[in-house]
């Protein structure tokens, strides 16, 4: 009996010191400071989806100045993102992408991740609506904003932008069907 209490004692003291050390790990990447409890959700699922941290971080840096800018919208925004995650494909694009950070321009995989991107895009405008697939509603000023803190963290993401737009899609902050860019030959 009392090895079983003591196994009990260790075991919950251990429990305790892990929720301490996922705190301090909050604490440390600074989300849970400048973000909503409902974004700091979202950015922690999406590490335990195995989400490449820079991607994570564009995520986070791009719910900064959103946040700030239209506090009211965050719950539907997040929520919005939380649906997304129940999509594997959606989350095959973050891992993928993540997988691409850090090679060349004309890395295939990028090419690749283009492809499956807008046909997703496609899909989910085609059974939900165009509105669906951009609902952030955000000026053009800010998503060019955005955009940019996008691209600074994640410089594939450029390339990725590129890619959409000649597959029929333009945007990172705001996304919109466009008529696909022939690249000349």
């Amino acid at each position: 009996m009392a090895v079983a209490e003591i196994d009990e004692r260790l075991r919950a003291e251990i429990r305790e010191r892990q929720r301490h050390r996922e705190r301090i790990a909050r604490l440390t990447a600074g989300d849970s400071l400048a973000l909503p409890p409902e974004v700091v959700e979202f950015l922690d699922r999406l590490r335990a989806l195995g989400v490449d941290e820079r991607i994570v971080r564009v995520e986070r840096d791009g719910w900064i100045p959103l946040s700030a800018h239209s506090p009211e919208r965050v719950p539907e925004w997040a929520a919005r993102k939380r649906e997304q995650l129940d999509d594997p494909q959606f989350v095959d694009f973050y891992v993928t992408l993540g997988h691409a950070l850090g090679r060349a321009d004309d890395d295939p995989r990028l090419v690749e991740l283009a492809y499956k991107l807008a046909a997703y895009i496609s899909r989910v405008a085609d059974e939900q609506g165009e509105e669906y697939v951009d609902d952030a509603d955000v000026e053009p000023p800010f998503a060019k904003l955005m955009d940019a803190l996008a691209f600074d963290t994640a410089p594939p993401a450029r390339r990725l932008i590129e890619l959409l737009k000649e597959r029929g899609w333009a945007g990172w902050a705001k996304l919109e069907r466009v008529e696909p860019v022939r690249r000349p030959r």
